[in-house]
């Protein structure tokens, strides 16, 4: 595939950016070389598994670029103002300015950390998303949200700000190890559920061949696709999460007060993603915006892909849901106190719900214990 056969879809933000589906990581030099006149030095900010899987492909575009690397390791727990200090002490040594892109080469770890590190570094320099795992091409590179984590929650330290473009080579997919597939998985269904009958029946009709992970391109393509246009749709029409973008926090609302409550440890995103999945299916069942038909289809396919619906199936740790329900308090989307959920209307809607009493969460916090 060549850079003119990829996709650009512009998201219509407040300063509006391009996202290239099925673009080859080695045009991406290319198009920088033809894009960025002022731009000679990249910062580099990328795992070292991903490095060493993709780096060849990545660097051969971008010769005639000084390249300075940062390696960071894998995992939630390295979103740390910590790790974004030492990130910050890092690119001074290696003379970054105004000037410097950032590119983050990665997951969503990746591009959360590198992309709050270029929102605050000598107040905002240009940065670059080229996601390589499913989760974040269909989530995390796309709407601007960049931020560090918190010992009070997950994202409590963050901003709105957009990349200069989001770059996406579906090939890269190909290499990634099936756990770390499920994590996208997750957003995806969660995509299907709030906006997207066809993709949510996609998922159900395709299933086998989508396990099959490295024998369909074809297919998991048009499911990426399917998936990052439901996100880029509903970040054009609401960037700043000001009313319909907080329908994509369906499932995190539960899943970050697991995450944080587990202290990034035990629990993946899209694990926490899915059983967070399930307690809002389960909340919104008891409230009649489910049929007991839909809930379970919802539930169907999240097992059918291998996500967890119960907390025990991630972790033999037993979880006070007391705990859970004050791990809530810290979700930005609350209001005045109230806790805001998201609950699906069916499959392919969603509602925002403030009025959910502290008994109904706890309620659906014991349906997945």
């Amino acid at each position: 595939m060549t850079l003119m056969e990829s996709q650009k879809i512009e998201v219509k933000a407040g300063r509006p950016y391009p996202v290239f589906l099925g673009a080859r990581l080695e045009d991406l030099g290319q198009y920088l070389h033809a894009e960025l006149k002022d731009v000679e030095h990249i910062l580099l900010i990328s795992n070292p598994e991903v490095l060493a899987y993709h780096g060849e492909r990545l660097k051969q575009g971008l010769q005639g670029f000084q390249i300075d690397t940062f390696y960071v390791p894998a995992g939630e727990k390295e979103k740390t103002l910590e790790r974004l200090s030492q990130l910050t002490t890092a690119a001074l040594r290696c003379n970054a300015d105004r000037r410097t892109l950032a590119l983050a080469f990665g997951g969503g770890v990746i591009g959360d950390l590198a992309g709050f590190f270029a929102s605050v570094f000598m107040r905002g320099i240009r940065f670059l998303q080229v996601p390589t795992t499913l989760l974040a091409q269909v989530d995390s590179s796309i709407g601007g949200k960049v931020a560090v984590n918190h010992t009070a929650g997950k994202n409590i330290l963050g901003a709105f700000y957009p990349p200069w473009a989001v770059w996406m080579d579906f090939s890269t997919l190909e290499s990634l190890p099936w756990e770390e597939t499920r994590n996208g998985l997750a957003e995806t269904v969660k995509h299907a559920v709030i906006a997207d009958q066809k993709l949510f029946s996609f998922l159900e009709t395709k299933a086998e061949g989508l396990k099959e992970q490295n024998k369909n391109p074809q297919l998991w393509r048009e499911m990426a696709s399917a998936s990052a246009l439901v996100k880029i749709n509903i970040v054009s029409r609401d960037e700043r999460e000001q009313g319909e973008r907080a329908l994509l926090n369906l499932g995190h609302t539960f899943g970050h007060a697991l995450e944080a409550e587990l202290n990034y440890r035990l629990i993946s995103h899209g694990q926490g993603v899915s059983v967070g999945l399930a307690a809002a299916a389960y909340l919104a069942k008891t409230r009649g915006l489910l049929t007991e038909s839909e809930f379970e289809r919802i539930k169907n396919l999240l097992q059918t892909y291998g996500l967890p619906l119960r907390i025990g199936e991630v972790t033999n740790q037993e979880q006070d849901i007391y705990s859970l329900l004050y791990r809530m308090q810290a979700d930005k989307k609350n209001q005045s106190g109230q806790k805001i959920l998201i609950l699906p209307r069916g499959i392919g809607q969603a509602v925002i719900a403030g009025d959910c009493t502290d008994a109904e969460i706890l309620a659906a916090w014991e349906s997945v214990c």
